[in-house]
């Protein structure tokens, strides 16, 4: 049985930091694996080691698979790496426009005229850059990742499931030895979970040799072995039909310091809204597609939904309708906080009253924004902070990084970040305002399950603390607070 990563008593650091200490690994042939643990950042920085994106500085890491490849490229005269035979499915993706210029802003997807500006799934497959010849083509990721239907969509019309399916097609394209995926199941529903097992079944029984970071209720059953991550190192090995659900992650977190956080939230003064949402016969409508047909939902001070549906069944549509941000609200009759869209209200009075959660909002912003000033943009409701701020703002910024132990982060730009932090910045971003209507959208994505936990929990004590309406989109129920007691579910953008 050949060898095809094989790593020996290594110390890794990522950004100056200490990430592992004495890890031992070996991957064989025909061995397929999932790698779980308490930290995200931890499982993420281990791929990145495999892919050669850590600095190792004491051991070895080796990957023989790529040696004859290598041999023969050189032969020939032409420049190669080992990272040909390595295709990566990372949770942070971005997409250009036509123009090769990775300017979008959120509002973007819902303006029908600006969307057009960027590439559809098809074009966006087309450039992919394919080094090494194989079975893999872009008619046979269109059938296998189920994107035949959506190849003349444009990119930023995509669901957050959609953008993952395709993810895994520009990786698969480039016909892999290996394939590594970070945390691939993020953002997909209940059905398209259960499908991606299928989905990795026909991948290894094409050759490709598979590794996930996942969590450990999730593995699918192509994986042959598990690596359990922690203390900077793989704590064990197991044979997947030996695995069970591991003890240290059935963790109970208390949640954040009760009294910093309630002095940090405030009710709001001339906030006694009589309705905070009434869409009436809401229909959103693309050309001959119906996005959304006749929706009627009404919002309540203080209520707590949950918006569900499988991945395309409207929820992000009718999101930007209560955001403010998609201009078919004004040919239909939407109240916001007590006031009907078009009656010479901005889109400025509707932001300042919510605060606004998900996970692609932090791409978003300008490279050079530090977390502080994310959080400080919440302020102004503007996509970074563009303007001075007093010595009361910048205190009340630092307190939200401080309640959620992110005050070394201050000087640190977004993106630097861990995923699952960037997701308590975008949050203290939100509740720094303390908004009348809070619309966490998979807030949690790309969290380990000790963070999904104590967001939870975090969601819970804010409920405790004010009365703050809540729209809670999730594809897990078990993210769901305890708090949401009302559900708007949708099917092919009609309430069921």
């Amino acid at each position: 049985m050949s060898v095809l990563i094989n790593i020996q008593n290594a110390t890794v650091k990522q950004l100056g930091k200490t990430v592992f200490e004495g890890l031992y690994f070996g991957w064989d042939e025909g061995q397929h694996w999932a790698v779980v643990g308490q930290s995200g950042a931890l499982l993420t920085a281990f791929l990145e080691t495999i892919l050669g994106r850590t600095l190792v500085t004491h051991g070895l890491v080796e990957r023989p698979f790529t040696k004859t490849f290598q041999r023969q490229k050189s032969l020939v005269g032409e420049i190669n790496s080992f990272r040909d035979l390595i295709s990566v499915v990372s949770q942070q993706y971005s997409f250009r426009n036509k123009s090769n210029l990775q300017n979008f802003y959120y509002q973007q997807r819902f303006n029908a005229m600006e969307s057009e500006e960027t590439a559809t799934v098809f074009d966006y497959l087309n450039e992919v850059e394919v080094k090494v010849p194989g079975p893999w083509d872009i008619q046979s990721v269109l059938d296998i990742m189920r994107l035949n239907d959506l190849k003349e969509k444009s990119l930023i019309k995509l669901s957050n499931g959609e953008t993952r399916r395709l993810a895994i097609a520009s990786a698969l394209i480039k016909n892999p030895k290996i394939l590594l995926m970070d945390q691939p199941l993020t953002g997909l529903d209940v059905q398209s979970r259960m499908d991606f097992g299928d989905i990795l079944k026909e991948i290894v029984q094409a050759g490709v040799h598979v590794m996930m970071t996942t969590h450990s209720n999730e593995i699918p059953d192509s994986i042959t072995h598990v690596a359990v991550i922690g203390d900077k190192k793989i704590k064990k090995v197991i044979e997947f039909n030996d695995f069970n659900d591991i003890e240290p992650f059935k963790y109970y977190e208390n949640g954040f310091e009760y009294q910093l956080l309630s002095g940090l939230l405030k009710v709001k003064e001339n906030s006694e809204f009589k309705v905070i949402v009434d869409l009436k016969d809401v229909t959103v409508q693309y050309g001959d597609q119906r996005i959304l047909d006749n929706v009627n939902w009404t919002i309540m001070p203080g209520e707590k939904w949950a918006l569900k549906g499988n991945n395309g069944a409207g929820k992000s549509t009718l999101l930007s309708l209560v955001l403010g941000e998609n201009p078919q609200a004004y040919a239909n009759d939407i109240w916001l906080f007590d006031k009907k869209r078009g009656t010479g209200e901005s889109i400025w009075d509707i932001k300042k009253q919510i605060g606004f959660v998900a996970p692609e909002l932090s791409r978003f912003f300008p490279p050079n924004q530090t977390c502080l000033k994310v959080v400080l943009s919440g302020l102004f409701d503007t996509m970074g902070l563009f303007k001075k701020v007093g010595y009361e703002q910048e205190k009340l910024a630092k307190d939200w990084l401080e309640l959620f132990g992110l005050e070394n982060t201050s000087g640190l730009p977004l993106k630097q970040v861990s995923l699952e932090n960037q997701r308590f910045v975008l949050l203290a971003r939100a509740m720094i305002k303390s908004p009348c209507l809070l619309i966490l959208d998979e807030a949690a994505q790309g969290m380990d399950e000790i963070q999904r936990k104590l967001f939870r929990k975090t969601i819970d004590q804010v409920c405790s603390i004010i009365p703050v309406a809540m729209i809670y989109v999730s594809h897990y129920e078990e993210d769901i607070p305890a708090c949401v007691d009302k559900v708007l579910r949708l099917s092919k953008g009609r309430v069921v």
